[in-house]
């Protein structure tokens, strides 16, 4: 009996001193599901006890400590040859700080290329690595000969089942994939001022449509923005919200030009991507795939969810494993203007299934609140 009560206290010590290793590239405050992931997943990690340190590319070092960033920033942002370099760096940095005080694991955020440098670290270090992959995969790579790239991975965490397919299309073993989506801090939505909400609510007119995320190409700004042009039309006094920044930002606006009703917010605080959140009417992602890559399971949808605001978005990855058409959201087909159009009006046009499907939302995503999230994902360290 004293036997097995060692272990038990061995098991619950080993749990509250882990050290992790978390390789992530992008970090808040630049925009993005995968940067806020890699944020609050290390922060609630650290509150079970667990000992993090994040080796970032771009990001503010002082929102987590122990955190460390590449050098060489002058390097174009999403560049090929920043990626490689950061990967290059994080290797021999985490290398070098195992040395001084070992890690029991490393957990990196991307995929192929990260895999690549992390296995090799992993290999190297003789120590577990994990990665997580935050979207749906270049398919140009989606090759059985490319599933080297995973070979000294323990454990990959998908987002959603639509990445957890296209990993076993290259014949990597069912046993080890698993699926945990993102998280939201549901607390936060629930410690918002009215009136906050309400100061916002007044400075726009009604309806408020709201969208999120990185101004680029796979989250389709340009068919939300031509949708809305059809929605002005039925709806004069309208309102279109945009929150992100990002490469695409010049020539979305461009397109706004002749149209009235439509505000680029660019990157703000989370606390006030909140308040916007919940003094909207409908939340709308208008994302595409491309050969590089689609939607896993986008946090901006989740914390429109957390809101309470009906959804309107396309199919794009793992979209519907979030939106069940009819039920919480509406789902479009991708590039088409008319059927974004016509979801965000007959929502517009029905107050009692805005209502419905926000209700239904805020219970779906009781499931994704980050200390649920937080569990899964460790628990996946110690297996």
């Amino acid at each position: 009996m004293e036997s097995g009560h060692k272990t038990v206290c061995k098991f619950i010590f080993r749990i509250k001193t882990m050290r992790i290793a978390r390789i992530i590239e992008y970090f808040p405050p630049h925009s993005g599901g995968m940067e806020r992931h890699g944020l609050i997943l290390s922060q609630e990690q650290a509150k079970l006890g667990h000992d993090v340190e994040i080796f970032i590319g771009v990001g503010d070092t002082s929102l987590f400590p122990k955190t460390k960033k590449a050098p060489f920033q002058f390097l174009p942002l999403y560049s090929k040859v920043r990626r490689l370099w950061f990967n290059l760096w994080a290797y021999f940095a985490t290398k070098n700080h195992n040395k001084k005080d070992p890690y029991d694991v490393i957990h990196l955020h991307g995929d192929f290329i990260e895999a690549f440098f992390g296995g090799k670290l992993s290999q190297k270090i003789k120590i577990p690595a994990i990665i997580t992959i935050h979207a749906g995969l270049n398919k140009r790579l989606l090759k059985p000969k490319n599933a080297e790239y995973f070979k000294n991975i323990a454990k990959i965490i998908c987002v959603s089942q639509d990445v957890a397919e296209e990993l076993k299309t290259l014949g990597i073993p069912t046993d080890k994939i698993v699926i945990i989506s993102s998280g939201v801090n549901l607390s936060g939505f629930n410690e918002v001022k009215e009136e906050n909400v309400v100061a916002i609510k007044n400075q726009y007119s009604h309806p408020i449509i709201i969208s999120v995320g990185v101004l680029r190409i796979n989250k389709g700004f340009n068919f939300l923005i031509n949708a809305f042009k059809k929605i002005v039309d039925v709806f004069p006094k309208a309102t279109l919200l945009i929150i992100g920044d990002g490469p695409e930002r010049d020539k979305l606006k461009q397109l706004t030009k002749g149209v009235s009703g439509i505000t680029f917010l660019g990157e703000i605080s989370h606390d006030d991507v909140v308040k916007y959140l919940k003094a909207a009417d409908v939340f709308v992602l208008a994302s595409v795939s491309t050969s590089g890559g689609r939607e896993g399971t986008p946090t901006s949808i989740m914390e429109a969810m957390a809101a309470g605001l009906p959804i309107v978005a396309t199919k794009s990855g793992g979209i519907p494993y979030l939106i069940k058409d009819g039920i919480n959201g509406i789902l479009a087909e991708e590039k088409n203007n008319d059927a974004l159009a016509a979801a965000m009006i007959k929502l517009i046009n029905d107050e009692n299934l805005r209502q419905k499907m926000g209700r239904q939302n805020l219970e779906d995503i009781k499931q994704k609140d980050w200390p649920i999230i937080t569990r899964s994902v460790t628990n996946e360290y110690l297996n």
